[in-house]
């Protein structure tokens, strides 16, 4: 598999900006934090540059950062890192007692999410929760997109998960800053709609691992 390009690894300073703007509130992070075990290790899969799990490492909890763009690791985090891709983890079976994914491509509307999605079953321990992070749609921040930003739905409960809802927004320190990174992602509209808080509605979607392919 290639390795789509992301902003990130050329402009860390706009990215900055997303980590910080999204979930200003820390409702995501918290929503894992209760899904996930309190004790063992834990996969992050996508760590882009390790703002999660970071927050999500405790002195019980080990999380592992794996992310195939080289240009996204942040070394100056104490993180385990490992580059990889998620259609081919480099791991042994059971590896985790958990694997979590947060806004990753692989995961997305418009990527098949199956061969990621069997590796997160090979590596995690058999009843080993698996979490999936993407949009919802049905908010202001996705109505700026003429696309169909929101993950499918359909394809996780039939994978035999559940979706929680969680309601956050995104909260901009400024109008510059929130004029950058929406004509980052939208263009000319993005800029012009721009404003300091946007309602953005996540699904966590929650599985358990088969242990096997």
């Amino acid at each position: 598999m290639a390795v789509i390009p992301f902003y990130g690894s050329d402009d860390p300073d706009l990215f900055a900006i997303e980590r910080g703007a999204m979930d200003r509130e820390g409702r995501v992070i918290a929503a894992l934090d209760e899904n996930l075990p309190t004790t063992g290790t834990a996969l992050d899969v996508g760590a882009g540059d390790g703002f999660t799990a970071e927050r999500l490492t405790t002195r019980t909890r080990n999380v592992v950062a794996l992310e195939p763009a080289a240009g996204m690791i942040r070394r100056d985090r104490r993180l385990a890192w490992v580059q990889g891709e998620a259609e081919c983890l480099p791991f042994a079976d059971a590896s985790f007692g958990a694997a979590y994914a947060t806004w990753a491509y692989f995961f997305s509307r418009n990527w098949d999410p199956s061969p990621g999605l069997r590796e997160l079953h090979r590596v995690v321990r058999r009843g080993g929760p698996l979490l999936i992070v993407d949009n919802l749609g049905s908010d202001e921040f996705s109505a700026l997109s003429l696309d169909d930003m929101s993950a499918d739905t359909e394809f996780w409960v039939r994978n035999g998960f559940a979706c929680l809802a969680i309601d956050t927004h995104f909260d901009f320190e400024n109008m510059t800053e929130a004029r950058a990174l929406l004509e980052l992602f939208f263009g000319e509209t993005g800029g012009e709609r721009a404003a300091l808080r946007l309602s953005f509605r996540v699904g966590l979607f929650v599985g358990r691992s088969s242990g096997c392919r």
